[in-house]
């Protein structure tokens, strides 16, 4: 007597439709990943191309800056004595409070809202370049610990120079201490998350 078997013999196709819809789902996972990179890849791309871009429209608005701070100081010497704060010129005659670790002063950081509130509010003034729309502030600080006259306690300044010139050829002519500044200026384009810092020091 014959037995029938409760399970009937499967054809090998028949054994692996199940697993080419496997094989299909992990290829459709796999080129949904790929495209979801490909998309934040060219969006990366493009954040970078459109901030090095706005850095190198920034630079003559930031070389104005500089250029501006500089004629305050040493030409135009609108800094009585230099010896007191000055909001109208954008100076300070000792180093604020409140820096970042970068060096950056209290009243030039936070986000573009904050940071302009502060910043014309204590009366500071700004600059906006025609070309790239930036919108450059700028701060000059005097490299000492308190406001005042210039002394070696308390002013990083150049070492003590003694002019070789005197009338008996014994003894120079000794010249006053001159302090360091440092000027950090901050561009902004309104509207937008892009901001572009930028300090030098002079003396």
């Amino acid at each position: 007597m014959k037995t029938l078997s409760r399970y009937p013999h499967r054809s090998p196709r028949a054994a692996q439709r199940g697993v080419v819809l496997f094989v299909a789902l992990i290829a459709m996972v796999v080129l949904a990943l790929a495209g979801v990179a490909l998309v934040r890849s060219v969006d990366t791309s493009a954040g970078v191309a459109g901030n090095l871009a706005f850095r190198q429209a920034s630079y003559p608005a930031v070389n104005e800056a500089i250029e501006e701070s500089i004629n305050t100081i040493f030409k135009a010497k609108t800094l009585p004595g230099q010896l007191d704060d000055d909001a109208g010129s954008n100076y300070f005659s000792s180093i604020q409070a409140g820096e970042s670790k970068n060096g950056v002063p209290a009243v030039l950081q936070g986000d573009y809202g904050t940071m302009s509130s502060t910043f014309d509010a204590a009366g500071h003034v700004n600059y906006i370049d025609a070309v790239s729309g930036a919108e450059v502030r700028w701060v000059i600080e005097r490299i000492c610990n308190a406001t005042g006259g210039v002394t070696v306690g308390k002013c990083d300044i150049l070492p003590p120079k003694v002019s070789p010139a005197g009338t008996d050829n014994k003894a120079g002519i000794p010249l006053p201490p001159i302090p360091l500044f440092r000027i950090t200026v901050r561009a902004d384009i309104p509207r937008t998350n892009a901001v572009s810092y930028a300090q030098t020091f002079v003396k």
